[in-house]
């Protein structure tokens, strides 16, 4: 038994050149992919595990086989030629890599995997030798720490922000554009950004959470430029339960929409705005989550980074944050928390 580990989460996916393993999950099943002098495998099967329970999962090398269990029970027996990896002078050498990929051997995968893996490890034993220094590790890391309990969900720590690539022209006009954005969201704190689109050093379009003063409720806004396109007042978003959130804006109007609220106050001067937000949809902006990128702080009048739970619909297309052109390391995809407080859990 060279390796054995408990796992939890939502993630549905997740060496030396010559010979490698890996472990993985793919639509929640595990996916065992492994490359020897002697052959090239890969195996998908066993039930889903991407649950958001514990899973003890072990592997184990048996002479020619390579046998898969989940919480003790076989799940899998591969058969292989030789041994998985070779001695050099009587000694085994091996790099374990967790949660992730070296850039210089992914592209040696059998089949492409998405190697973000979002979840939680604990139980260490590798190679029957305990942690092997795994826990000192992630214990030294906050960000690296489980969440006590979780749900489905991405989560935004409040320090980066993930980056997309969105084409908002309207497929029905090839001169029109359309942002209809739906926002399912649990902010942990009451100012941050939600929603950028970013042309150069510009912010032409920014959906934000503002405190209201009150501690106990937040504002929304709509910001075209600099200048506040529509607003709703007094929001309790900051609870323990989800909010929708709706913004469909083009160049002939804007609407802002959530199912506590309907006195929306909308700028005396929009027309105007949607006119200057049309010059620059017919270029090229880039879409954020999460906050701004790193330019100046006058660009934007909200510059945090949002703190909570969020999942983000774009023109009928569910965003998914491992697809993202970039991604702060500190977001989780795919869970987050049910409870504020973090736990340690190894």
């Amino acid at each position: 038994n060279w390796l054995e580990t408990s796992c939890r989460g939502f993630e549905s996916e997740s060496l030396d050149h010559s010979n490698w393993l890996l472990i993985a999950l793919r639509e929640g099943k595990i996916e065992v992919q492994f490359k020897n002098e002697f052959s090239t495998q890969i195996t998908t099967g066993g039930n889903v595990i991407n649950n958001g329970i514990w899973n003890m999962v072990s592997v184990e090398e048996l002479d020619d086989s390579v046998s898969i269990k989940i919480a003790k029970e076989a799940v899998m027996n591969i058969n292989k030629l030789g041994s998985l990896f070779k001695p050099t002078d009587g000694f085994l050498d091996t790099k374990i890599y967790f949660a992730g990929l070296p850039r210089k051997v992914e592209s040696a995968l059998i089949k492409p995997i998405n190697p973000r893996l979002d979840g939680c490890i604990r139980g260490w034993n590798l190679m029957k030798q305990g942690a092997l220094g795994a826990k000192e590790i992630v214990e030294g890391k906050q960000n690296k720490h489980c969440f006590l309990t979780v749900e489905k969900g991405s989560y935004y720590p409040g320090s980066g922000i993930a980056q997309f690539s969105i084409d908002y022209n309207n497929v029905t006009n090839a001169e029109d554009w359309q942002i209809n954005v739906t926002l399912n969201i649990r902010p942990f704190t009451g100012t941050g950004v939600m929603l950028a689109l970013v042309s150069g050093d510009t912010v032409p379009f920014a959906l934000s959470l503002v405190d209201s003063g009150s501690g106990t409720s937040q504002d929304i806004l709509v910001f075209v430029e600099n200048s506040v396109a529509a607003h709703l007042e007094a929001i309790t978003l900051c609870s323990e339960q989800p909010s929708q959130l709706k913004c469909n804006i083009n160049r002939n109007g804007l609407e802002l929409w959530t199912p506590v609220r309907k006195d929306v106050i909308y700028s005396k001067d929009l027309q105007r705005q949607l006119a200057i937000l049309d010059k620059t949809m017919k270029g090229t902006v880039a879409t954020y989550l999460g906050g701004v990128p790193d330019i100046s702080f006058s660009a934007t009048p909200v510059n945090a980074f949002y703190s909570g739970c969020m999942e983000v619909n774009i023109n009928g297309v569910q965003l998914d944050l491992d697809e993202a052109i970039s991604k702060h390391n500190d977001i989780r995809a795919h869970s987050c928390p049910s409870v504020r407080k973090i736990q340690k859990n190894f």
